[in-house]
């Protein structure tokens, strides 16, 4: 039985299990236990506003935990953060190879720096960093390097051409979308929790996502990988690859569609992740969304 059959209750259960025995529960308790105290007082003073769906907010909290280089996602910096949290490479692996790109990391602070993830060896922080590259890696177009090669002709006056490599991108694919089913399940995991705190800001949501989801990273990248492990059987068809869209499916039901309107994953038709859904839910967060003080005007205009 895969993870995508469990009840809320049960996934959660075993995350929590995962982190008392890794050690990352306590900290983390106390650091949303931080927050808690200065988000009573905001939710003392808040106006019921609006319900708004609550993948959008955590979809840009993980976001916004991804490390960025020169303001850009960077593919070759986050492979070492990651092979580090797997601990796949030893840290002076990682120093060789960013010395042959020109970067002496013996040189790069441990914080502050866009590169002090390769110094820093809190992994904690590496772990985090990680799942958060990985989770919103599925929501970006992906290159044609991923799982096509160049293939050369006969003919010398011909350039070679651009053909799909089928095992590259089977194991593509089926990476694809061991990313999008964990994305699915711990963000619905993340939005139970977030629908028992009414009437904070989106920033304060946002915060809250933020914290539960480096409380459950080690949990989302062993999740990952069972979900890569358990679909190798699967078959993948690519349905569409363009500059727009990037659509396939696979034989055990589940439908994998990016365009414009971001990612959108069903599973048997039902939705699994997009537009809102989560595991065929939409989670709604009563929102304090309206400034104080707008709303004084509008109740001063309908008074008079």
């Amino acid at each position: 039985m895969t993870a995508t059959w469990l009840s809320l209750k049960l996934i959660k259960a075993n995350i929590m299990n995962f982190l008392k025995t890794t050690g990352w529960l306590f900290p983390l308790v106390l650091l949303a236990g931080c927050e808690a105290a200065s988000e009573n007082s905001s939710r003392v003073a808040a106006v019921r506003g609006v319900e708004l769906p609550a993948l959008p907010i955590i979809q840009g909290a993980v976001g916004g935990l991804v490390p960025t280089l020169d303001g850009k996602r960077n593919d070759m910096m986050m492979r070492q953060v990651c092979a580090l949290a797997r601990s796949e490479i030893t840290q002076e692996q990682v120093e060789q190879t960013m010395l042959q790109q020109g970067i002496d990391l013996k040189k790069i602070p441990q914080q502050g720096h866009p590169l002090s993830l390769l110094t820093n060896t809190d992994l904690s922080l590496r772990m985090t960093a990680c799942a958060a590259y990985i989770a919103t890696s599925v929501m970006i177009l992906p290159k044609t390097s991923e799982f096509m090669v160049e293939v050369g002709t006969t003919d010398p006056e011909k350039s070679k051409v651009i053909s799909i490599d089928s095992q590259k991108l089977n194991k593509f694919l089926s990476v694809q979308l061991a990313v999008a089913k964990a994305d699915a399940d711990l963000f619905a995991l993340i939005a139970s929790e977030l629908e028992k705190s009414p009437g904070l800001t989106v920033d304060q949501y946002k915060r809250r996502a933020q914290i539960s989801f480096a409380m459950i990273a080690p949990a989302y990248l062993q999740l990952v990988k069972n979900f890569y492990v358990s679909g190798n059987e699967n078959v993948y068809t690519l349905l569409e690859y363009s500059e727009r869209n990037f659509n396939f499916r696979s034989s055990d039901g589940y439908l994998f569609v990016l365009g414009f309107g971001g990612l959108s994953l069903s599973f048997d038709k039902v939705p699994w992740y997009g537009a809102g859904k989560l595991l065929g839910k939409t989670y709604m967060l009563d929102v304090a969304y309206f400034d104080l003080e707008l709303i004084k005007l509008v109740r001063g205009a309908r008074a008079d």
